[in-house]
């Protein structure tokens, strides 16, 4: 297995916590291919533009923490799964919400670097 770019995909998903808790959009979007499928742990569907006006309208992210990341390479395509937890505010509240999931994401390696083309999450049992 290619070491190196495990650790590529890796720190892009780095950057994707970070560019969330930063709320610097055009960072997040630059980390999504344009055919991007978000599918939030509630069953809620988003392509790229979706997902991006959620982002930006209704939640801000304060805090995207994640587990043990497994990836594994198929070429040009990584498939990277673990837990996530999510502390999210609805825009214009004041209290915060935490969500922990599983996570599936398939990244995709192009001329810009590693993006994600599919984003699946899925609540863990209580």
């Amino acid at each position: 297995m290619n070491q190196q770019l495990i650790q590529e995909v890796i720190e892009a998903e780095g950057l994707r916590r970070t560019a969330l808790i930063a709320d610097d959009r055009e960072a997040i979007a630059q980390l999504f291919t344009d055919d991007l499928v978000y599918v939030h742990t509630t069953g809620m569907v988003h392509d790229k533009t979706e997902y991006l006006a959620y982002a930006r309208d209704v939640v801000r992210y304060l805090d995207v923490e994640r587990g043990r990341l497994e990836v594994r390479l198929y070429g040009d395509i990584a498939v990277m799964t673990g837990s996530q937890i999510n502390t999210l505010q609805k825009r214009g509240e004041d209290t915060p919400v935490r969500g922990e999931g599983f996570v599936t994401q398939v990244w995709l390696n192009g001329p810009e670097g590693w993006k994600i083309t599919s984003f699946h999450g899925s609540r863990l049992p209580q």
